[in-house]
């Protein structure tokens, strides 16, 4: 076990996790890690990108336990038709704003802030075989980092003066 392993900060893979199990459920869509590596999936499928992995909400504080921060994730979604890919960036959109997903969601822990505008991604001059429509969508996440140098204060006694 690495040192690395003894900090036990927020585990980014759960938003992968999570989103993917939603395009399946949803949409039947699979959703890989951008410049995850690998082959890329026939059809219509959607690449999942961290872009900004902490924003901190309170700028006056650092990281401590179970402190709010947000996150900026990226979708994009591949298709051989740019209307297709227009359609399927649309339908994973509104799925995004759904109420069951949204509670889904929550129950672990990611809160959706801001969903913002669709827009084509595909790069004209370039050769591609396949068109691309995303978006980025702001999280509200909680950290789970605990600082274990530190002993946690239990029973605080208060005195009246006088």
């Amino acid at each position: 076990m690495s040192k690395l392993d003894e900090i036990n900060s927020f585990d980014y893979s759960k938003l992968n996790k999570a989103f993917s199990s939603i395009a399946a459920e949803k949409l039947e869509l699979v959703l890989t890690e951008a410049n995850g590596g690998g082959h890329q999936p026939e059809g219509t499928f959607i690449s999942f990108d961290i872009i900004s992995p902490y924003i901190p909400i309170d700028e006056y504080f650092d990281v401590t336990q179970k402190e709010a921060f947000e996150a900026v994730v990226s979708f994009t979604l591949f298709d051989i038709s740019k209307t297709n890919a227009l359609f399927a960036a649309q339908a994973w959109r509104k799925t995004l704003t759904q109420f069951d997903v949204d509670i889904q969601l929550r129950q672990q822990g990611i809160i959706i802030a801001e969903i913002m505008p669709t827009n084509i991604r595909s790069i004209p001059e370039q050769v591609f075989d396949k068109h691309m429509v995303g978006f980025d969508v702001r999280l509200r996440l909680q950290e789970t980092y605990t600082d274990d140098t530190i002993d946690p204060i239990n029973d605080v006694e208060v005195k009246k003066r006088g």
